[in-house]
């Protein structure tokens, strides 16, 4: 069940002199009565002038897709930034990985080759 609150009623034979402040009131059994208003201006006019909202709509087109680009250009460069970053931290992560030597081979301080067993005393 959809809620429709829009009401259209439409005035015939109007003068100048109708033109200003009206209130509706209503009350509905189904709410145990409870009342409603709502008040409205009403303004007459000698002719109801048609807007062309033609330039309008272009204007807020092409600012909507100015904004809308610059937001995709923001996101680009934030993914971009983003992948380099983590590009660079795989390659500092093999640079350290690969870099420690294994100098049992070259007898170098610190290798397996120069662990002896304890002196015994």
């Amino acid at each position: 069940m959809t809620l429709d609150n829009n009401i259209s009623i439409l005035l015939r034979d109007l003068q100048f002199s109708d033109g200003g402040r009206y209130t509706c009131h209503v009350k509905n059994p189904k709410e145990n009565n409870l009342e409603h208003n709502a008040t409205i201006i009403l303004q007459v006019v000698d002719e109801l002038e048609e807007v062309d909202n033609t330039v309008t709509l272009i204007i807020l087109a092409v600012v909507g897709g100015v904004i809308g680009l610059l937001i995709l250009i923001m996101l680009l460069k934030k993914l971009i930034t983003f992948i380099l970053k983590k590009t660079q931290e795989k390659k500092k992560e093999c640079l350290v990985s690969s870099s420690g030597n294994d100098n049992t081979e070259n007898g170098l301080p610190g290798s397996k080759a120069e662990e002896k067993p304890p002196t015994k005393v």
